[in-house]
């Protein structure tokens, strides 16, 4: 479809989503739930499906297929407009995005939730994430199962993104190899953290320690590495790990997009508490562009929630609009028998720190009060079936005493 410039003005606003993520789904489902024809909605993104991309670490052990969602579909049952382009520019004194081709798109309020872009950390490693990662490991998990590989470092890039892919890849490779019988193979976790998972608190940090204690994975913490050659390098002792394989997670940056000022070198977005956008107006933006030093599904969720009330306000909705305040959820998938862990929890039970049920409903990957309900009711899972074998979820408010020093 060729477009010159896309003006929607049948309802009393226009708002214009970019990015087809978690942040920019939960954002149009929850604009629909709270503001209803009080808008007319426009989706844009750069891909043509939303990709259930937390589930992507089973992959490469034959444990799951992260589902795919057709965005045009998505926006097709919400009445909202679908626009597959890449944004490019942000004019907001003109009201308007420009995109690659010569779309542009005029809108009355802009919500961006475009992602973050990712680059590799480190050279001759498996950057799980990248383009064509899940193949590359997947082929790693045979040369083990076959005694081709034997030393395995799983290397956290920095603090800042979202670790617990990184804890669950080595943990379903030690599990994958320990149901094969392989012995005499090497696995370690290095990482900044100085223990495991440290945002969800001590007493799951001390469960997931002990995961990886009997998966025999050596925990490396508080520690920077780089490789050199055959060797993983660890930090400012200079300590040296022989080893065959690197697997690490990508870097992230903001999305360099034209028109939007980047908070700091690492190009993401500056918000303030209900994700305006600072020094443009009437612009909006929540997710991993966002300058927020946890990016997870989840958290990109309750920034979406705390833009849709504030937009849907605007518009006449009946709601008070309430600033983004951060619960860390997080469902870590083991490869072994299920678990399920809630830690630090104002007025929590103490009795549900080793409950075998779901803390959360729908139980899913990605916790968000509007998505995950529409992608539940969209799946093969029946509605009151059990959740997902082998994860352990926690859910903690962010404060003070767990973010990063």
């Amino acid at each position: 479809m060729n477009y010159s410039l896309v003006a929607m003005s049948s309802a009393s606003g226009h708002v214009v989503i970019v990015g087809g993520g978690v942040a920019g789904l939960e954002a149009l489902i929850a604009l629909r739930n709270l503001a209803g024809a009080r808008v007319a909605a426009t989706l844009v993104s750069r891909e043509d499906s939303f990709v259930d991309r937390p589930r992507a670490v089973t992959e490469p052990f034959g444990l799951g297929v992260a589902a795919r969602y057709s965005l045009a579909e998505i926006a097709a049952e919400l009445d909202t407009q679908f626009v597959h382009a890449t944004v490019e520019a942000v004019a907001a004194a003109e009201h308007e995005v420009s995109c690659a081709g010569g779309v542009r798109l005029a809108f009355d309020t802009l919500i961006l939730a475009p992602g973050a872009r990712m680059r590799a950390p480190l050279r001759d490693a498996i950057g799980f994430g990248l383009a064509g990662s899940g193949e590359v490991l997947k082929e790693l998990i045979g040369r083990l199962r076959r005694g081709e590989s034997r030393r395995v470092a799983f290397v956290a890039p920095s603090e800042v993104g979202w670790l617990l892919p990184l804890y669950e890849l080595a943990l379903m490779t030690a599990h994958a190899l320990s149901r094969g019988a392989v012995q005499e193979v090497q696995l370690c976790l290095v990482t900044p953290e100085p223990r495991p998972l440290r945002l969800f608190g001590d007493r799951a940090s001390e469960s997931v320690a002990r995961l990886l204690a009997a998966g025999a994975i050596e925990f490396v913490g508080e520690t920077r590495a780089t490789v050199r050659g055959g060797e993983l390098v660890l930090g400012a002792t200079g300590r040296t790990i022989a080893l065959d394989s690197v697997v690490t997670l990508p870097l992230l940056c903001g999305p360099g997009l034209t028109g939007v000022p980047a908070a700091s070198a690492a190009g993401f977005i500056e918000v303030d508490e209900h994700g305006r956008v600072r020094g443009l107006v009437d612009v909006y933006a929540a997710g991993d562009a966002v300058d927020f030093a946890v990016k997870q599904g989840g958290i990109a969720a309750q920034q979406a929630d705390a833009v849709a009330v504030h937009v849907a306000a605007r518009y006449g909705a009946d709601v008070a609009p309430a600033p983004f305040a951060p619960v860390l959820r997080g469902m870590l998938l083991t490869g072994g028998e299920p678990r399920y862990l809630r830690a630090d929890v104002p007025d929590a039970d103490a009795e549900i720190a080793g409950a075998q049920y779901p803390l959360w409903w729908p139980p899913t990957k990605i916790a968000g009060r509007y998505l995950s309900p529409y992608l539940w009711g969209r799946s093969d899972v029946p509605p009151f079936g059990r959740p997902a074998d082998a994860f352990i979820d926690v859910d903690i408010p962010l404060t003070a005493s767990t973010w990063p020093a």
